[in-house]
């Protein structure tokens, strides 16, 4: 009788499954597996949808695992509300304020992006007046001849090289100031240089540049050309996880300096005090509280 018994367990244990068995079984586990997916599926939308997740939008950059929403013309300072003389002018790469008083830019400003330093047409210099009418008087190369004065981009033609129309317009005397040979062709050059490096870097950067004109400012040429006695420029990295700023006062002078530009550092919240223009008011609050009170020297390398 035992050995009867184990040779039917053995026979069991052998016995392959019918085709009924296994489409019963077959059939228990798909309900389970749609089962199991809707409930997952309608988990997933509730967290998707919920307020913890960053905002989901299509002007949104992703830098290191960062959601950092993009701000349109972020780099456009703030109207004057002091009555200053103030054109603004759009262009093919900047944008910039016209003090026709002075027959100087107040601010010019642009966006500089990693992929438009990565082609490159001709350089030609064409100095010239733009001839619109809203923008006149304006500086000429008369002015400039003999002057003892460089003529200084703001936006330099070498950040608007990716655009032919771009890189000429930088040669209207709008984005023109005069400048000293000493600092034109050294620590502002220098500047614009590491520009391009932060911009590398970075993927995006925004600038801001033009000069710090005083009552006891002389002028040159027949038009009578304000010669600035110091110039600005104010730099912000709005796109990283912690969004970073920094600006730089150069004084005009003859002094061929090569200092190092952490002289020049300062913050973005002193040279609004000089210059009287709110840099960067498109930005969140506590963002610009934060990035325009202090800079961070080892952040930029300076």
């Amino acid at each position: 009788m035992l050995i009867r018994l184990k040779d039917m367990s053995k026979k069991r244990r052998n016995r392959k499954p019918s085709v009924f068995e296994t489409l019963f079984w077959g059939a228990i586990f798909l309900v389970f597996i749609l089962w199991f997916a809707y409930n997952r599926t309608t988990q997933i939308d509730k967290y998707l949808t919920s307020s913890s997740w960053p905002e989901r939008r299509s002007e949104t950059i992703k830098v290191e695992h960062c959601y950092v929403p993009h701000y349109p013309d972020l780099e456009i300072p703030a109207r004057f509300t002091d009555g200053r003389d103030s054109r603004i002018c759009r262009y093919t790469g900047h944008t910039l304020s016209y003090n026709r008083r002075w027959r100087l830019p107040n601010w010019v400003a642009y966006e500089l992006l990693e992929s438009e330093l990565k082609s490159v047409v001709d350089r030609k210099d064409n100095f010239r007046p733009d001839k619109s009418p809203d923008l006149q008087p304006q500086a000429g190369v008369a002015d400039y001849r003999h002057s003892g004065y460089d003529r200084g981009h703001m936006a330099p033609a070498g950040d608007m090289l990716w655009n032919a129309d771009a890189m000429s317009e930088t040669f209207y005397f709008t984005n023109i100031c005069p400048q000293t040979p000493a600092l034109n062709r050294g620590d502002w050059m220098q500047l614009e240089n590491r520009v391009r490096d932060w911009a590398y870097r970075d993927s995006a950067i925004l600038i801001v540049c033009g000069p710090l004109v005083s009552p006891r400012d002389g002028t040159i040429g027949p038009d009578r050309v304000v010669v600035p006695s110091a110039f600005y420029k104010v730099v912000l990295s709005p796109y990283q996880c912690d969004p970073q700023g920094i600006g730089f006062i150069f004084e005009n002078d003859t002094r061929e300096w090569h200092r190092p530009l952490t002289k020049y550092a300062v913050t973005i919240d002193s040279v609004e005090a000089l210059t009287g223009i709110d840099f960067f008011p498109g930005l969140p609050d506590e963002i610009e509280n934060l990035v325009e009170s202090r800079y961070d020297a080892e952040y930029w390398d300076i």
